[in-house]
């Protein structure tokens, strides 16, 4: 083979690989993204919870067990 055959080839295989790594890096760019929605949907949730907790222990602190008349 001559050196530019060889050249052409090995430029195709870069080619090929950098398009392999774009694809990789799209890839994993999108699960990020999706990660990224779960646990701020996940730390919301916990908010909204730790904020019902409280509430419910606040009313519980303030609000008397039995009234007696």
């Amino acid at each position: 083979m001559s050196n530019k055959i060889i050249h052409n080839r090995g430029s195709e295989d870069i080619l090929i690989a950098l398009d392999q790594v774009e694809q990789t890096i799209e890839v994993m760019c999108d699960t990020l993204v999706r990660l990224k929605e779960k646990v701020n949907i996940h730390l919301i949730d916990a908010e909204k919870h730790s904020s019902k907790i409280a509430q419910n222990m606040l009313e519980e602190s303030v609000a008397p067990k039995n009234i007696r008349h």
